[in-house]
């Protein structure tokens, strides 16, 4: 879906398949140590399970859409070997909800960008009317992304969520309508 070149790297963006499953399993134990965006996720849908969440995602499901989720790989420019690669990020849809995640030594060079983009077309091409996602209010670098793509904030108030480490994040959920 993307072949892009940054930072002496070729990414490629591959939907995940059994054969990827332990370097999947191995970036998202990298990924939960760099940032608690997956505890977010998973206290959000907590609190939707137990409806004391203030967001309706109902309305947002798309049960009859395919759902992906694809691996985003680095491989050194100049060599040749796949098994050179390795992957540096992870991105999904599911019912519409989009999810991304790149390990922070690669991020800042674009390649969140050229993901998203390329997530956007497969969406629309796979019959996708919206795409939703929730965002950190003090995220600023993400939420500035996501508003280039188009996405807007949605809802009234963000809603706090509190981390296991005592953090308090404010989601805010911004769709992209196409």
């Amino acid at each position: 879906m993307i072949a892009a070149q940054f930072d002496h790297y070729e990414y490629s963006m591959l939907g995940l398949d059994l054969q990827q499953a332990q370097a999947a399993q191995d970036l998202l134990t990298q990924l939960k140590q760099e940032s608690d965006t997956f505890e977010l996720a998973e206290v959000r849908d907590s609190l939707a399970a137990s409806n004391q969440s203030s967001v309706v995602e109902a309305d947002l499901k798309n049960d009859d859409l395919p759902n992906k989720t694809w691996l985003i790989w680095a491989k050194p420019l100049g060599h040749e070997e796949d098994s050179d690669a390795v992957a540096v990020g992870i991105a999904s849809i599911a019912d519409g909800e989009v999810g991304l995640a790149i390990l922070a030594a690669f991020q800042g060079h674009g390649l969140g960008q050229s993901t998203l983009a390329a997530m956007v077309v497969w969406a629309e091409e796979a019959g996708y009317d919206r795409l939703w996602l929730d965002v950190d209010l003090e995220n600023q670098v993400a939420r500035h992304l996501y508003k280039k793509l188009g996405f807007t904030e949605v809802g009234e108030e963000p809603e706090p969520i509190e981390l296991r480490s005592g953090r308090q994040a404010n989601l805010v959920k911004m769709e992209l309508l196409f």
